[in-house]
């Protein structure tokens, strides 16, 4: 029995595993500039300057820069636009939709001996994987098993 559900499980895992193309590379190593207006504004350095709630992923110390408390919402609408060709064939994927950019909330934890604290609760978006890169084509000239063929 226990060898069973050894294999069920195994065979249902296998339904939900996915591989890797080339194309994966460069979507997971690309990351576009996120965060709020105001740090997109300044080229992602508001981090690093404080009294900004995007500090709370790089820089947490620049909470302390807060005197008040502070709620940040931040829409965004998002415009995909693929194009990819691969031996005369040209494929498409285009996609617009709404989603979240950094968003959260900051709560000042008062002063004592001239030092300050807030306290800050955020979400914030690093990376965007919904963008769909194909491309497909009928190969008649070459083979990735050539090199293996002995002449």
């Amino acid at each position: 029995m226990k060898h069973i559900i050894f294999i069920m499980t195994i065979l249902l895992s296998a339904l939900y595993s996915f591989s890797q193309e080339p194309a994966d590379a460069l979507r997971y190593s690309w990351y576009i500039q996120q965060g709020t207006a105001r740090q997109q504004a300044i080229g992602g350095a508001m981090g690093s300057l404080g009294g900004e709630i995007s500090s709370s992923f790089v820089n947490p110390a620049g909470l302390g820069f807060y005197r008040t408390g502070d709620f940040v919402f931040t829409p965004a609408y998002t415009f995909l636009n693929n194009k990819s060709t691969y031996l005369e064939r040209t494929e498409k994927d285009k996609k617009n939709y709404f989603n979240f950019g950094t968003t959260g909330f900051v709560i000042d934890g008062g002063s004592r001996n001239d030092k300050s604290s807030a306290y800050s609760i955020s979400i914030n978006r690093t990376a965007n994987f919904g963008s769909k890169i194909l491309y497909r084509g009928q190969n008649n000239q070459s083979s990735y098993s050539q090199k293996f063929w002995k002449k």
